[in-house]
């Protein structure tokens, strides 16, 4: 066995025996979770929102996501050195009541950065919003917009409708809406996420569910101090006042199966170099 041959199958053998790669998108690890063959995905997300109080009227919510597939260490290095941050706006409610509401349009921009995360309770909401929409130069790594056909009793036209009870004496709600997902945005993360594995109720296909919870207990800090928050606590609130902090979830499927890490494909490079160079001295 020559010297070539050897070295060839020594590559192959490192590159056999290398650990299943993990599946990076945008400078996001989607991990185990997002490879084929379960392909789907899971995000976890803090949550501030702003009170509607009748219909024809727009929200505006926004904040951090805390974990990918489970992990808090997401960023493509295995560390917490970057974010992904949204905001969202749902617009146009309809069929308002003292319980219920629906939206008939949303909109949820998701920003990447590759800096530490910031701490969204250091500073007011407007604060916030200013701050996430100027990441990576205002450009986002992937839009959502609503998908219509909720089901239940919900309108045709709705793509997210929330609920509202009393917790003891404090405001608690959920949210439940569809997405589907487009630019602007990374393409890479455009294409990866929108695999339109989410069925709405009339048969057709969306990329990513939604569900949310939030109350009005305990909101920012820096909302309240600076009156952003006024009559949120008493029942007294107007319209755009930040009444609500809460979680989110997002979940749906991923469209391709893995994307080989560079150290695998380099060591493929390799083999595939070793062979080449056997072939030439074979021919010759």
């Amino acid at each position: 066995m020559n010297k070539t041959i050897t070295t060839l199958l020594a590559a192959v053998g490192i590159a056999a025996s290398a650990p299943a790669s993990a599946v990076i998108v945008g400078g996001v690890d989607f991990g185990a979770l997002g490879a084929d063959p379960t392909r789907t995905h899971l995000e976890t997300a803090t949550l501030a929102q702003t009170l509607i109080t009748g219909n024809g009227q727009n929200a505006t919510a926004y904040g951090f996501i805390t974990t990918v597939n489970g992990d808090n260490t997401y960023c493509a290095d295995g560390t917490g050195n970057c974010g992904l941050f949204y905001v969202a706006n749902f617009n146009n409610s309809q069929n308002f009541s003292p319980s219920s509401v629906e939206f008939t349009s949303t909109t949820v921009s998701v920003f990447f950065t590759d800096a530490a995360p910031l701490n969204l309770l250091a500073q007011n909401s407007p604060t916030n919003l200013t701050t996430i929409q100027a990441l990576n130069g205002g450009n986002p790594w992937v839009t959502l917009n609503g998908h219509n056909n909720l089901g239940g009793t919900a309108d045709p036209s709705a793509v997210l409708n929330a609920v509202g009870l009393f917790t003891g004496a404090t405001l608690s709600g959920a949210s439940f809406g569809l997405f589907d997902v487009s630019g602007p945005g990374d393409a890479t993360v455009i294409n990866f996420l929108n695999a339109n594995g989410v069925l709405d109720a009339a048969g057709g296909s969306t990329d990513i569910a939604l569900t949310s919870s939030f109350n009005n207990n305990v909101l920012n800090p820096n909302d309240v101090s600076g009156g952003f928050s006024n009559g949120c606590q008493d029942g007294t609130a107007a319209s755009g006042a930040w009444c609500f902090e809460g979680t989110a979830n997002l979940r749906g499927a991923t469209e391709i199966a893995q994307v080989p890490e560079p150290g695998m494909l380099a060591l493929v490079g390799v083999g595939l170099l070793g062979f080449g160079a056997a072939y030439r001295r074979r021919k010759a």
